[in-house]
């Protein structure tokens, strides 16, 4: 197959289901005489037109209910579309619910050839990787007890390693996979990084925008069971975030927006420069390199507030007005590498706490402290006495040398005593930001060391 032949093609497909509110209209429409309807038709999917080429790496981004799982089930075969046609060159292998597909009668090592032959290989094919299959399965002898006797993880597992240790020429992947322990999930993360090494045609749907900006070579987003918007990941990924942070009254002009967007009457708003896009397509295609589509000033997106502040006091104060901002003093949370920001926040005293210190830090998404630091410091605190009725305005200024990917914000405040002192607040996500910029393609980790390297 040539490197830029067509493996998958939908055309106008659509996916209409029957809404019943309850079993009885189900079988009141089913025996009445006369046909009478008592169902709502529902689109998930609604004249969908879709061309994916070989070695592409397609992310798909959407709010729950666009459609994105219905097209992905469409396209591996599980199942018909209303209407369209669809057509895919190749074997597809789809890792959407791990373990379905299993009977929970037969053994694991029954389900194995049970499974693979549902795919389409043959006994021999999964002869040739058995011992690959069981190897990262890691679940010993239960191969050969029921499927129904295993656990919620060890069934994942097996699951995983079926789908993974064949050789498909397209893979499918609804979220990132999760599965076991620390190491077995590295060990997933790890296949699955080969298989985009390997150049496969691969789907994949995630919430993440670091996932896609980082993994793929193109993105749509989906609404409503539409593609609306279709081109370079980082542009992509950009207006979803913004389109779902912001207002419901906003997204009809949103969408709107995207439609001159998507056939080229437009220029990104948030490019570098003025960029030309191609007017026969329907999609996005910019005439610069996908890399420009990196917005280079920090902005703010309305609503991107965290869901898991927890706030501990154990003094009568209030923080509030806590922001980031630029260097114009204006509020942002996307913000990029390299440039300088400030963190303000104000402390109304409303009893005297005496002298105290002041501690900021930022986690990952994952819990992890990438930095944190107090002022005076950590043994020392302040030489104003802070009584009731006293207000504190705190700036924290910082460079900015985080690895692109989204952080949170924690807040300290310790009164002076014993032990090196009481805390009387602890405000932990209290803001979020985001780093903007494209995650993984030549850096790593959470920041920027700034190495330079020097061969001789």
């Amino acid at each position: 197959m040539r490197e830029n032949e067509s493996v998958i093609v939908l055309s106008g497909v659509s996916k209409k289901y029957k809404l019943f509110n309850n079993k009885q209209e189900r079988m009141k429409e089913a025996l009445h005489p006369f046909k009478k309807k008592y169902h709502k038709e529902f689109y998930a999917l609604n004249e969908i037109d879709l061309d994916v080429k070989k070695g592409e790496i397609l992310g798909i981004v959407g709010m729950n209910g666009s459609g994105k799982s219905t097209l992905l089930k469409i396209i591996a075969g599980i199942i018909p579309p209303t209407q369209g046609d669809v057509i895919v060159n190749g074997n597809v292998v789809p890792l959407l619910e791990l373990g379905a597909g299993f009977n929970p009668e037969f053994s694991g090592l029954e389900n194995i050839y049970f499974y693979n032959s549902i795919l389409g290989y043959s006994r021999h094919d999964t002869d040739a990787v058995l011992e690959k299959i069981l190897d990262f399965a890691e679940i010993g002898d239960f191969i050969h007890q029921p499927i129904k006797t295993y656990s919620s993880g060890m069934k994942a597992r097996l699951s995983f390693a079926v789908s993974v240790n064949i050789n498909p020429d397209i893979l499918i992947i609804d979220e990132i996979l999760s599965v076991g322990d620390e190491l077995f999930r590295r060990k997933s993360f790890s296949k699955i990084e080969d298989f985009f090494r390997a150049g496969k045609t691969i789907l994949f749907v995630s919430h993440g925008a670091q996932n896609i900006n980082q993994l793929c070579t193109r993105a749509v987003m989906m609404y409503n069971g539409r593609i609306v918007l279709d081109g370079p990941p980082k542009f992509v990924t950009m207006n979803y975030e913004k389109f779902i942070f912001s207002h419901p009254f906003q997204r009809e002009r949103q969408l709107e927006s995207f439609k001159s967007l998507t056939h080229g009457s437009m220029t990104a708003e948030n490019d570098e420069g003025s960029h030309s896009f191609n007017h026969n397509s329907n999609s996005l295609i910019a005439d610069v390199p996908d890399h420009q589509f990196v917005k280079s000033d920090a902005y703010f997106i309305d609503n991107f507030i965290p869901k898991s502040t927890v706030i501990t006091k154990n003094a009568n104060l209030d923080v509030s007005f806590v922001r980031v901002e630029n260097s114009l003093g204006e509020e942002v949370n996307c913000i990029v590498a390299d440039e300088e920001y400030v963190i303000s926040y104000q402390v109304n005293f409303s009893e005297d706490v005496g002298h105290i210190n002041q501690g900021i830090g930022f986690k990952t998404e994952l819990g992890a402290v990438v930095t944190w630091r107090y002022y005076p410091d950590c043994t020392n605190f302040s030489e104003k006495y802070y009584r009731n009725g006293d207000i504190l305005k705190a700036k924290w200024r910082f460079r900015c040398f985080l690895i692109p990917s989204t952080y949170f914000i924690g807040l300290t405040i310790k009164a002076k005593g014993e032990n090196g002192g009481t805390v009387i607040y602890k405000g932990a996500d209290i803001d979020v930001f985001k780093v903007l910029g494209e995650k993984g393609h030549d850096r790593g980790g959470y920041f920027d060391a700034g190495f330079i390297i020097e061969i001789t």
